[in-house]
């Protein structure tokens, strides 16, 4: 692989970033294989990110969302997937502190999908899962 395999997909989130105003990525990951953009946001809380989510949920067409708690870790990664503009797929994520009370239903090593209204209602600080 050469460096000019993902300038394509660089100059695409390069793109997004300057066509919309979405929360900065912490740092971004960028290949040719299947998920070739991962864009990792460093929002902190539950509300806070969130929002942020939605933010670049309102930038991308065919969204979705998932949650999975990982097994080596306290905490839940929520991803925002969906394709820029330029059609290139590209992951948003964060982390968030498990807590039962929020995630009673999501098994550790288990991906499931989250409905946009439930980004709405933590995003409110309506945190009913």
């Amino acid at each position: 692989m050469t460096s000019h395999d993902v300038v394509p997909y660089l100059d695409a989130l390069r793109d997004h970033l300057a066509r919309y105003a979405v929360p900065s990525p912490l740092s971004v990951e960028c290949t040719t294989w299947r998920e070739p953009v991962a864009v990792h946001l460093h929002e902190l809380g539950l509300d806070g990110l969130a929002s942020a989510l939605l933010a670049w949920a309102r930038t991308l067409d065919g969204v979705t969302v998932t949650a999975i708690q990982l097994d080596d870790a306290p905490s839940v990664h929520l991803t925002v997937v969906g394709r820029m503009a330029t059609g290139v797929p590209v992951h948003v994520w964060g982390a968030v502190r498990y807590e039962r009370a929020v995630f009673p239903d999501l098994p550790r090593g288990v991906e499931q999908d989250v409905e946009l209204a439930t980004l709405h209602g933590w995003a409110r600080r309506e945190v009913a899962a």
